[in-house]
């Protein structure tokens, strides 16, 4: 089919495009989450997903390449879903508090993005590991955003950096959890519940002691 002068095959050239891809990032988050990123192979993701090797390699480039779009979209959709939970007129203190009060109950609805992470964070392909421990660093960023305010307003010191270091321990006691936890709902909750009182501690403790040095 000809390309249109109003751009409508444009448009829907690009939408199908779109859905291919998101049919094979469906396919591939699946198919990694119950075997693991070294086990899924190319071809296993083509007959999953329906589509023909080429389109996989168009979209992606290489299986690398489709795990960072399988973490991306999981980190995006764990945000927008945990945005979309916090009140737009809270405080920052609030906002935090129910940051981490609806985590648990968003992490084990993407439980297939945390399995991956999870799972290669455990192999050795240097590859993998880079994209991997860039997609962590995106979610301590996005998390970092909601707790340097709180950071701010108590007197810590650098609060951009204080943020993104207990972002970073935030994920990291999150993904603990969630392996000890046994991805159980209840379990999950029982574990990070003393984690956002955790985080409080240090930011008050870095501001008194900065208060302490003045």
């Amino acid at each position: 089919m000809g390309m249109l002068d109003d751009g409508g095959t444009t448009v829907q050239a690009g939408a199908e495009a779109a859905s291919s891809a998101e049919t094979i990032l469906d396919a591939a988050e699946k198919l990694m989450a119950d075997h693991g990123y070294a086990a899924t192979s190319i071809s296993a993701i083509c007959r999953a997903s329906g589509l023909p090797v080429g389109s996989l390699y168009h979209h992606f480039g290489s299986k690398a390449g489709i795990l960072a779009a399988v973490m991306e979209r999981g980190t995006v959709r764990f945000y927008a879903s945990l945005a979309g939970l916090v009140r737009e007129n809270a405080s920052p203190e609030q906002r935090l508090q129910q940051y981490y009060a609806h985590a648990p109950g968003l992490l084990l609805d993407n439980i297939p993005y945390f399995k991956i992470l999870h799972a290669s964070l455990a192999g050795s392909d240097a590859e993998v590991l880079e994209r991997v421990f860039a997609s962590n660093e995106h979610v301590a960023v996005r998390l970092a955003a909601a707790i340097e305010p709180v950071a701010q307003r108590a007197g810590a010191p650098d609060p951009a950096g204080l943020a993104i270091r207990l972002a970073r321990f935030s994920a990291t006691y999150a993904g603990g959890a969630m392996l000890s936890s046994g991805y159980q709902r209840t379990r999950l909750h029982r574990e990070m519940a003393p984690l956002h009182g955790m985080v409080l501690m240090v930011i008050e403790a870095a501001a008194a002691g900065a208060s302490d040095r003045s």
